[in-house]
């Protein structure tokens, strides 16, 4: 097991604590902290992320995306790491004191520091000065519905990034804000638009176990489309050098199949379709009218246990957010290369699917906007202004 350890702060009193234990997580921490060093630089701000947070400029204290993962069985294989942080972290919130902590999505982790903060007595909730504000809602809404007490009862205010989540919460005492979502925000540019003429994206994801299973998929789906005749260029996503050194060891069993690999947060993109696995560039790719299908595939422990408490019909955020399958979804053993090929090929060669994708794209931009004086800034700001 890897060391932990924190790297040394260089201010005597901090405002504030960021924490995010994904790869989504730490871009949209890094999207309103950079923000928020511009409009307020009076602030003093740490964070424990990933790349995209140490990248801002703020005193970085640990890469924690580097452990990220996802599901029961990944979990367990975790479980020591888990609790030695754990401990560790809040030792160094117990000595260091921030007046706010922000904690970004990964409630399986930053909720147990919550609780342990609550129960050091030093969490404002518990009689301390030290406000636990979390931003993104844990998917109350699919599975896990009791947990919103457990976050009433530790965390000072939650920020969703969906406007049905706040109605979750109506039977807590939480304050619940919805902040919009960060790729509406105005200085926020999406990564990839629609253009004819662009190649096929293939987003795998950010998780290393689910990408072993999904990217060979996506490989297979691709290579049958040459046996119509129709050749396109191919771009496989990653977000880190771990992702590509991964991608690029199943594509090495895939001879007749030429991909270039571009690094997440390299270039705009431009495509005429896109193979996703759910997350944060699936949405992004919704956004911006890019026509696609969703393919998805966990172990089986974790496909069981979701299959079994999961509440929603997709897996999809924008197919929810609509309530249909603007996306076609292939999840774990529909996940097969034929199916996804004809599902791909319908949105390549069909003009009323291109044409749905792009007034999808317009109504997820009127659902997910909010205004500017109500937005994560504005949330966080006054968190650091009131006693």
């Amino acid at each position: 097991m890897r060391r932990i350890v924190f790297n040394e702060i260089t201010v005597e009193s901090l405002d504030l604590l960021v924490i995010a234990g994904e790869y989504s997580g730490d871009e949209h921490g890094a999207t309103f902290v950079k923000k928020l060093k511009t409009e307020c630089p009076q602030y003093n701000i740490c964070a424990i992320g990933g790349d995209n947070l140490e990248r801002t400029g703020v005193d970085f204290l640990f890469n924690l995306v580097e452990f990220s993962v996802v599901g029961i069985a990944e979990i367990l294989h975790n479980v020591q790491f888990f609790s030695k942080f754990l401990k560790i972290t809040c030792d160094w919130i117990e000595k260091y004191r921030p007046k706010v902590i922000c904690f970004i999505d990964f409630p399986g982790l930053n909720l147990r520091i919550a609780k342990e903060l609550y129960r050091r007595g030093i969490s404002h909730k518990a009689g301390g000065n030290i406000k636990l504000y979390h931003y993104i809602s844990p998917q109350i809404w699919a599975w896990k519905a009791k947990r919103r007490f457990v976050i009433a009862k530790y965390i000072d205010s939650l920020g969703t990034i969906f406007p049905f989540e706040k109605a979750y919460y109506k039977d807590t005492n939480l304050d619940v804000q919805f902040l919009g979502h960060p790729f509406l925000d105005e200085d926020y540019a999406l990564p990839v638009n629609y253009n004819s003429d662009g190649p096929i994206l293939l987003l795998p994801g950010s998780r290393k176990i689910a990408v072993k299973k999904i990217f060979p998929i996506m490989l297979n789906a691709v290579n049958q489309i040459k046996k119509f005749g129709e050749i396109y260029d191919l771009v496989a996503i990653y977000p880190d050098e771990d992702i590509l050194e991964i991608l690029q060891n199943i594509y090495k069993k895939y001879k007749n199949i030429s991909i270039s690999f571009v690094h997440s947060g390299t270039c705009t993109l431009s495509a005429c379709a896109s193979l996703m696995s759910s997350g944060t560039m699936a949405l992004n790719c919704a956004l911006a009218g890019i026509p696609g299908v969703i393919v998805y595939k966990a172990s089986t422990m974790t496909y069981g246990l979701a299959k079994l408490l999961a509440k929603v019909k997709f897996l999809h955020i924008a197919n929810i957010l609509l309530n249909r399958e603007s996306a076609r979804e292939f999840l774990q053993f529909s996940a097969k290369p034929k199916l996804v090929c004809h599902a791909l090929r319908n949105c390549l060669n069909d003009p009323k699917i291109l044409m749905q994708a792009q007034n999808d794209g317009e109504e997820l931009r009127r659902l997910l906007s909010v205004d500017p004086q109500n937005d994560v800034i504005s949330w966080i700001q006054n968190a650091l202004r009131v006693p």
